[in-house]
């Protein structure tokens, strides 16, 4: 990949990678990743005709780490997206996200259906599926109550050469590049305020909020083999989608489907995007003063 380029928003530094020509696609990743995870689609985008911008979310990569919890609430993230394509000048991108970069891209979706093209969301399904959890999907997301405990969850993370640290994340995804980019100053800790602003046990006794309709052409892309999120999340969310909705099972691919099967996500991506048409909102008649 080229050298990342940087742009202040909404008071942080948010380092990115602007990559081709033509229709634009934000690639959003999740924890504990930065835009390598996309390493492998990046390129396959850019030959495939499209302008591929890849940030490193807050809290990640070379981007600035604030350590409030409060600065990584999900409003606040997309808002940063929102910023980087507005001084960007790209006003309707195709947007594509894994794992929290997912929930992102969903936020963005139904918040604002003007500004999306088509969406792509891989591993999480739509935030009103995981509100109301099952127990099998309680038991795989053990961790994020783990989470939960400020300086606690950052010690026991760290004791004894990192090994909690090392047995949760296993042998998947960029395992060993986790490890380094996690002990930088701040990192570890911004990470984990992720899933305190967003996933706190107080967050469920919080009366639901209906969701707008999501009328981009979504793609849905579940490994079989993910440990963390089960294929629920991904088949519930078909109901929330009011456009052309597409679901794609990987077999043998587990969380990190970008690194389990990068040549099949670059094919499922450049077959999807841009080739159906958006819903049309719904127009409401004017009132007469």
């Amino acid at each position: 990949m080229t050298e990342k380029k940087t742009v202040r928003v909404n008071d942080v530094d948010i380092a990115y990678v602007d990559e081709g020509e033509g229709d634009p696609v934000i690639l959003l990743h999740g924890y504990p990743d930065s835009s390598y995870l996309w390493r492998h689609q990046i390129p396959a985008l850019v030959d495939g005709g499209f302008r591929v911008i890849a940030p490193d979310l807050r809290g990640f990569g070379d981007s600035s780490k604030p350590q409030e919890i409060e600065a990584y609430r999900m409003q606040t993230i997309v808002n940063d997206v929102v910023a980087l394509t507005s001084r960007l000048g790209i006003r309707r991108p195709h947007v594509v996200g894994h794992d929290w970069g997912a929930a992102i891209a969903w936020m963005y979706a139904f918040l604002m259906p003007r500004r999306i093209d088509h969406l792509a969301v891989l591993s999480v399904g739509h935030p009103g599926v995981f509100a109301r959890p099952s127990i099998e999907q309680r038991a795989a997301s053990w961790y994020m109550l783990l989470y939960q405990f400020p300086g606690i969850s950052e010690e026991l993370l760290r004791r004894n050469g990192w090994r909690l640290f090392k047995e949760i994340m296993g042998r998947e995804g960029d395992h060993d590049r986790y490890l380094r980019d996690m002990a930088r100053p701040g990192a570890l800790t911004a990470g984990l305020n992720w899933y305190r602003a967003n996933r706190s046990p107080e967050a469920e006794l919080r009366p639901a909020r209906p969701f707008p309709p999501v009328l981009a052409p979504t793609l849905g892309i579940w490994g079989s083999r993910d440990q963390a999120l089960r294929e629920e999340g991904m088949l519930g969310s078909a109901k929330f989608v009011k456009g052309p909705w597409r679901y794609e099972r990987v077999e043998e691919a587990g969380h990190w489907i970008p690194l389990d099967a990068p040549e099949l996500v670059s094919k499922l991506l450049l077959g999807f995007l841009g080739t159906e048409d958006s819903a049309q909102a719904e127009r409401r008649p004017r009132r007469r003063l």
